[in-house]
């Protein structure tokens, strides 16, 4: 409603004042203002026990600071041919904020997330992405619209009955499919995926977390 969202902890709010999205306001407490006094940015002081009330930390880490959520352009549906992370109601903050660190990790430079999908400016998931969030560009789309205007584009999407990620032949642009963490892919997006693939077992654990199976999966593409 206020285009606002919450950075906390000292490292976090250190990488907003270094990217390009614009900080609103920045609550400190002495030692963190003393030390960061160079920022261009106002930082107003405050004691340990209001940062405990502004903070949704238990334990709060010097530092909150107040920033604009970025307004990226809306997303163009006919896209650049390039390597795309396209996520199905994912709804797990931490999981949602890993695979953005992921994304910013391997150079994949635009996330998108179904209708529906968890908020990305929702604390946890701006604290698990570890200020890969501030370099990310986050689109939430209709994905079976996506999928539809870059027919070009080859979309992978991870199945427990797909070919062997690793005897796959994998392009170097197209869509990585990640689907919810307890249903997997929905009926609709599955009906455009080209391409279905999986992460072999080789023990006894009944499934990967949807981070985790992110990771392999980019890793695998990146490699090749």
């Amino acid at each position: 409603m206020y285009g606002k969202f919450l950075v906390e902890g000292d490292k976090l709010v250190r990488e907003l004042l270094a990217s390009n999205v614009k900080t609103d306001a920045i609550y400190a407490l002495e030692g963190w203002k003393n030390a960061n006094n160079s920022a261009k940015q106002e930082i107003t002081l405050v004691s340990p026990s209001d940062l405990e009330r502004i903070s949704t930390h238990d334990s709060p880490n010097q530092v909150v600071a107040i920033a604009d959520i970025p307004k990226h352009e809306a997303a163009d549906l006919n896209l650049a041919p390039a390597l795309y992370i396209a996520l199905d109601q994912i709804q797990d903050p931490g999981n949602a904020g890993t695979i953005i660190r992921i994304a910013d990790w391997f150079g994949i430079n635009t996330v998108f997330f179904s209708e529906g999908s968890v908020d990305v400016y929702n604390p946890k998931v701006v604290s698990s992405a570890k200020g890969s969030l501030f370099r990310t560009a986050c689109h939430y789309v209709n994905l079976a619209q996506l999928f539809e205007a870059n027919k070009a584009l080859p979309v992978y999407g991870t199945f427990m009955e797909g070919e062997n990620i690793y005897k796959t032949e994998l392009a170097s642009q197209g869509f990585i499919v990640i689907g919810n963490e307890a249903n997997g892919i929905s009926q609709e997006v599955a009906g455009y995926v080209t391409n279905k693939i999986s992460i072999p077992n080789f023990g006894k654990a009944e499934s990967l977390n949807a981070a985790v199976a992110t990771g392999i999966v980019v890793s695998e593409f990146k490699r090749k």
